[in-house]
Parts: structure tokens; C-alpha cells; sequence
């Protein structure tokens, strides 16, 4: 009968600690080095405040950070070893080409970048994340190089099993880039991290008199060349990525930060809540008339 497996796996993830033959798979004196931090007087305050604490710094000993990047690349080869295993059963039974896979995660992991470890804050580690989609009824290959977001994996699988998108979908079907069909696309890729749960429990002033809590968040506009990290605090950042990719050079152009910032201002505009905003009266107008569940 037809399946459906949810698969999730707990490695990579820390303790950075990698089971059995994969805890001495790679050579720490083998791994890359990672992004150092940038000076002090040009942190933003959440950087440097992520820095303080322990679970989210990374080890400043180098050894240490070796060590830490090794494990952590053996964790991943422990999850390609089981994904493995689960193929071969698939195929065992036959069925591997009447199956379709997706594989992605909901996170990064700093690994050492920016002097940080785990994910949080705003830099791309932390949110850039892999996607691996087979369908075995189509012949397309390759790499996809427009901006992709986990938001399209939901209506990409509705396109795949020919049913219909949920109006709340704010994603978009990736078919047609798979199929290398020219269609109109994102210009950036967008994330958001909200850190009030920090606060929360020793927070006690009313809303909506008072509110820090709901100024503990950001948001991130990564185009080709520019990043633009706008807080719930009204600080923010922008990074000059034609110059530097390494997210460490400020962009000092007032032109092309304030188009960074009012792409993401046209992105928040285009993703409001659509429960009810395109809901008719009437069905004899143009528009999407709801869907009532029947009563019970």
C-alpha cells in the first residue's frame, strides 16, 4: 500500500560527540578554520551578547575548535550511513522508484563562524540549510541557484502529488524550476529569529504598556550582494556581499541599503495573514469563497 515515512534524525547536533567508527571519521588537523569574529567596536550588541555565554560561543582554543568541527562532520556521515540503510530497504522491496524523497532540516549550525557554535543570531550558518528532492518519475538533474526557503517544500509536494496549495502556503512549487521552465522568482531568500523566551519568565510588565518582549526579534534580506539585518529594536545592519561573502564588511552605500531594506518591507507586505483577506461574501464574485468544514 502507499507510504509515507517522516524520518527525523537527531545528529548532527550537539553534544558535539559522534557515535562509534564516525567519532574518528575525520581528522581535526584536516578541518578548514573557521570565520573569525569581527572586532569588538564593530559588533552589534546581540553578537557580542552571544558571545558571553557558553552554549552559543564557540571553543577559542583552536584545538578545542578542531575537535568540535571534526565530531560534528562525523555526525553527518552517521546520518548519510542511516539514510543509507533506509534506501536499501526501500529498494529491497521494490519500491525505490516509486518513491518520492525530500531531505532538508530546519536549521545550521555556526560550527565556529563568527566565534559562535549552534544557530542563532543572523548569519547565514544558521539558517542556510540543505534540500535534496528525487522523484523518480522526472529526468530532472541537477542544482537549483535561485533562492529556495523552507516554505517551499509543502506546496512543492502538492504540485508533486497534483493536489491543491492551502491559501496560508507562503511558499512557492520549486516543479518549475526543476524543470527549468523560465518563470518570475524571488530576489532573496528571507529568514526571521525571535529570542523573547530569553525574557519571558522574568518579564512581568504588562501589555501592550510595555514592549521590550516584542522587540526581541530580527529579520534578514539575502540577495546576491547585499544582507540586511533589520531588528525589532530599530537597529540594523548591511552587509557589502559583492565585497566580501564572509558576512564582515558593512556596506556603506545609503542607496543600496535602503533598496535592501524596502525589498524586505514589499516581502513582510506580501506574507500578512491571508485567513480572511481574500474571503467572499458572496459567490457570484470573483475571488476564493471558503472552505466550511461540515459540522459535526
Amino acid at each position: 500500500r502507499p507510504f509515507c515515512i517522516f524520518l527525523p534524525l537527531s545528529q548532527p547536533h550537539p553534544p558535539y560527540a559522534a557515535a562509534g567508527e564516525f567519532s574518528h571519521l575525520y581528522d581535526p588537523n584536516d578541518v578548514p578554520s573557521p570565520i573569525r569574529p569581527v572586532h569588538s567596536a564593530h559588533r552589534h550588541p546581540l553578537h557580542e551578547l552571544s558571545l558571553a555565554f557558553d552554549a552559543s560561543a564557540a571553543p577559542k582554543d583552536p584545538d578545542a575548535q578542531r575537535h568540535m568541527s571534526a565530531q560534528y562532520y562525523g555526525m553527518i556521515s552517521e546520518v548519510d550511513a542511516q539514510l543509507g540503510r533506509v534506501v536499501a530497504a526501500i529498494e529491497e522491496r521494490g519500491e525505490w522508484q516509486n518513491t518520492l524523497v525530500v531531505i532538508t532540516s530546519d536549521h545550521g549550525e555556526q560550527l565556529g563562524d563568527h566565534g559562535l557554535k549552534e544557530k542563532l543570531a543572523f548569519f547565514p550558518q544558521s539558517y542556510h540549510v540543505l534540500g535534496i528532492w528525487r522523484d523518480p518519475r522526472s529526468s530532472a538533474r541537477g542544482e537549483i541557484t535561485q533562492f529556495t526557503e523552507n516554505v517551499d517544500i509543502l506546496p512543492t509536494i502538492c504540485s508533486a502529488l497534483e493536489i491543491g496549495t492551502p491559501s496560508s502556503v507562503d511558499g512557492r512549487s520549486l516543479i518549475d524550476l526543476f524543470e527549468n521552465r523560465d518563470v518570475e522568482w524571488r530576489s532573496a531568500a528571507h529568514y526571521e529569529w525571535d529570542w523573547r523566551f530569553f525574557f519571558i519568565a522574568r518579564h512581568s510588565s504588562p501589555w501592550p504598556h510595555d514592549r521590550m518582549l516584542s522587540r526581541q526579534n530580527l529579520a534578514v534580506s539575502l540577495s546576491t550582494d547585499i544582507a540586511f539585518v533589520q531588528f525589532g529594536d530599530g537597529s540594523s545592519l548591511s552587509f557589502d556581499l559583492a565585497a566580501d561573502r564572509t558576512w564582515r564588511t558593512p556596506c556603506v552605500d545609503d542607496t543600496r541599503t535602503l533598496a535592501a531594506a524596502q525589498e524586505m518591507l514589499v516581502w513582510r507586505q506580501e506574507h500578512l495573514n491571508r485567513d480572511m483577506t481574500d474571503l467572499l461574501l458572496s459567490p457570484k464574485r470573483v475571488g476564493r469563497w471558503p472552505t466550511l468544514s461540515p459540522s459535526r
